[in-house]
């Protein structure tokens, strides 16, 4: 397992875990000075942001290059593996980027003057298509879009933008298109396909205050949590054929927003870090809970761990 270690502030350390003897997990520093990084949906590549470039790593050769100059944050990988998007600040903007794994960029968009104020990061919802949100008004002649509205972007040998008035976040979307969205009053919603913004019509969820947890890689099955007391939680999952909830797995213990999770292609497990130093690995199906941080604690120390890849292959 790959997990990011330190504060999201400033850089970070990229840690790998393997299974040590008698069930103990060994920890090793893989590189340093890392902001934020990203798997591909394979698990077999994984894009990170330095203070000066994104780097490209081959999670089974070990392989690292340079992909991209600068200063860059919100690595996003398409479905299908191929491309990855990126915000780059500078000069006062933040221009929207699309690259391939050898470091052919295309520019979407470019917020002149854009506020300080985060706006959240890309989603992509297919191979060739991201949504995200606009700071600033759109660049169509005639176009009466106010600012901060959604916009779906198609990237081929030319870049199509369609807006539409924001009413949702992404909160995830899984590799057949299907996403989980939250409504403005904070409800979780289904649609089928996010592909064409302006036929969207999203569906509730299975409850009205929930945590979306992830969707497990290779089954698209979505997982979510849903506090039931002060120290005690629900895990479930939702049928991704009729999208009616599953069974749940009761947990004893709840987790701060600041938790990060990660659910494995088997969707038997998930691992969560949380602050200060927290790694659990939980089975989705008993609830049951087991701490990845020994008592000693492991020779690599962990600072709000956050998973980022689990390979098991």
């Amino acid at each position: 397992m790959l997990i990011l270690s330190g504060d999201s502030t400033t850089e970070r350390s990229l840690i790998e875990l393997s299974a040590g003897p008698n069930d103990s997990p060994n920890y090793k520093t893989v590189s340093a000075g890392i902001f934020e990084a990203a798997a591909n949906p394979a698990q077999t590549h994984l894009v990170y942001a330095t203070k000066d470039e994104i780097l490209l790593r081959d999670l089974r050769t070990g392989e690292v290059k340079s992909l991209v100059k600068g200063e860059n944050f919100c690595l996003a990988w398409s479905l299908d593996g191929k491309r990855f998007s990126y915000k780059q600040r500078a000069n006062g903007s933040i221009k929207l980027y699309v690259s391939d794994v050898e470091g052919h960029e295309t520019l979407v968009w470019n917020d002149v003057g854009a506020a300080p104020a985060d706006t959240g990061c890309p989603q992509w919802v297919a191979s060739d298509k991201l949504i995200f949100v606009r700071f600033g008004p759109s660049q169509k002649r005639g176009s009466d879009v106010k600012p901060n509205t959604t916009t779906l972007a198609t990237v081929g040998d030319s870049v199509t933008l369609v807006d539409t008035e924001k009413k949702w976040s992404v909160e995830g979307v899984c590799k057949t298109g299907a996403a989980l969205l939250r409504s403005e009053e904070g409800e979780i919603l289904i649609a089928k396909s996010l592909e064409n913004l302006k036929t969207v019509s999203p569906t509730s969820g299975p409850c009205s205050i929930c945590r979306f947890v992830g969707f497990a890689p290779q089954s698209c099955v979505p997982f979510l949590i849903e506090e039931n007391s002060r120290d005690s939680s629900d895990l479930f999952y939702l049928n991704p054929v009729n999208w009616q909830r599953q069974r749940s797995a009761h947990i004893g213990q709840t987790f701060s927003p600041a938790a990060r999770m990660l659910i494995n292609s088997s969707t038997r497990l998930m691992v969560v870090g949380d602050a200060p130093a927290s790694l659990l690995l939980i089975d989705t199906e008993s609830g049951d809970i087991t701490p990845l941080v020994s008592k000693s604690g492991p020779a690599v120390q962990l600072v709000s761990p956050v998973p980022v890849a689990w390979i098991e292959n």
